[in-house]
């Protein structure tokens, strides 16, 4: 009977963030077709529709290395957003679970997993721009 329950719940939620979502993209759509119009020229399909010639091609390749160390700015910028909260927060966890140990044995496996990361992008070479 309680599985039972949890699954209409489940699939009430999913349908309630669902079908929002493909109403509206199928609302925009249909407004599109019917009121839309659709005529292309080949000014407008060049890249840059502005008037003037393209000077280059619309794709330029950028070097990995930006992406690479753009990612690793954002884990370590997220570590920082989860652990000042975390660590204001610790002393409610002791309130709550009765265990004093628990907020920083929790942050010390969080970092400790970051750093583990950032070892293993270490050892690749991931963070040398040679």
């Amino acid at each position: 009977m309680y599985q039972l329950q949890v699954a209409q719940i489940v699939l009430f939620v999913l349908v309630g963030f669902a079908l929002p979502a493909v109403g509206m993209i199928g609302l925009a759509w249909l407004l599109q077709t019917v009121f839309g119009f659709h005529t292309p020229n080949p000014i407008k399909n060049q890249p840059y529709e502005c008037g003037m010639q393209p000077l280059q091609e619309a794709h330029i390749q950028f070097d990995i290395r930006y992406y690479l160390y753009a990612l690793l700015f954002i884990v370590f910028d997220i570590e920082i957003v989860f652990i000042i909260p975390w660590a204001l927060t610790t002393g409610y966890i002791k309130e709550l679970f009765a265990c004093p140990w628990l907020g920083p044995i929790e942050m010390t496996v969080f970092l400790l997993i970051l750093v583990v990361g950032l070892a293993y992008a270490w050892a690749k070479g991931a963070l040398k721009w040679e």
